[in-house]
C-alpha cells in the first residue's frame, strides 16, 4: 500500500471542503425574492429662504466694524417688521487687504437670512433691502410639514404597491402565497431646490426693483425595499 505526501493528503482535503461549501451554497433558500418600490410626486415648493450680505471695505478696521454693525441693524430693524418673515443674522468675517506683503485696508462681511412662505413678501422685503445689502442667493424648498404630509400619503401607497406586487411574484410563479420576510421605507433626504444666484450683478442693478422669483416644485420620494418568501 502506497503511502500519501503531506502535499497529497493537503489536496484531497482541500477538494473536501469546497464539496461541502457548495453542498452548503446549496441549501439556500430558493424560494426568496426581493424587489424594491419607488413611488414619488412633485411637489409646489412652500418655503423661499434668502442670503443677503452687506460687504464694506475701510482702511480703519474699528470704523469697518461699525459701518457694517450699521448696515445690519438697520437692516434687521426692518426685517423684522415683516409679517410672515423669519430673520436671522449669518456669520460675519473680517480680512485685511494686502499689497506688497503690506496691509493696505480691510474687508468685511456680515450675511442676513430670511425665511418666509410666501414669495411676494420675501421679494418685496429683498427689494428693499437691496438699498444697502447685496443679494447673494435664493433657494426654494418644500416646507418640512407639507414634506411630512406628502411622504405620509407616499408611504401608504408604496406599501400597498409592495403588497400587489408580492401577491403578482406568488402568483406568477404557481405560489400558494408568501410571506415577508424583511422590508424597510426610505424617503427622500435630496430635493429638488431651484436655486437663483445674483452675484454677479452690480449693486445699482440688485437696487433697481426687487427680483424676479417663481417657486416652482421639488421632488418628494419614497422607497420601500423588501424580501418576500414565497410558499411551496
Amino acid at each position: 500500500m502506497l503511502k500519501k505526501s503531506p502535499l497529497s493528503i493537503f489536496i484531497l482535503a482541500f477538494a473536501l471542503l469546497q464539496t461541502f461549501t457548495l453542498h452548503a451554497d446549496d441549501k439556500r433558500p430558493m424560494n426568496q425574492v426581493n424587489f424594491q418600490i419607488d413611488v414619488d410626486q412633485e411637489v409646489e415648493n412652500d418655503q423661499i429662504n434668502a442670503t443677503l450680505s452687506i460687504n464694506e471695505n475701510n482702511k480703519n478696521p474699528a470704523r469697518l466694524a461699525d459701518e457694517i454693525n450699521q448696515a445690519m441693524s438697520w437692516a434687521m430693524k426692518i426685517a423684522k417688521k415683516a409679517d410672515g418673515v423669519k430673520v436671522k443674522s449669518g456669520s460675519y468675517q473680517t480680512y485685511p487687504v494686502y499689497d506688497k506683503k503690506r496691509i493696505t485696508s480691510w474687508r468685511g462681511r456680515q450675511d442676513l437670512q430670511l425665511e418666509a412662505s410666501e414669495v411676494s413678501q420675501l421679494s418685496e422685503l429683498v427689494g428693499t433691502l437691496q438699498e444697502r445689502l447685496q443679494v447673494q442667493s435664493m433657494r426654494f424648498s418644500v416646507s418640512r410639514q407639507r414634506q411630512r404630509e406628502v411622504q405620509e400619503k407616499l408611504t401608504e401607497k408604496a406599501l400597498s404597491a409592495f403588497k400587489d406586487r408580492a401577491q403578482l411574484i406568488a402568483k406568477s410563479l404557481d405560489s400558494r402565497g408568501y410571506d415577508i420576510e424583511t422590508i424597510s421605507v426610505q424617503t427622500s433626504g435630496q430635493q429638488h431646490m431651484p436655486r437663483m444666484r445674483m452675484e454677479s450683478m452690480s449693486y445699482d442693478a440688485q437696487a433697481k426693483s426687487a427680483p424676479a422669483m417663481e417657486a416652482g416644485t421639488s421632488k418628494v420620494q419614497v422607497i420601500v425595499s423588501g424580501a418576500i418568501k414565497l410558499r411551496r
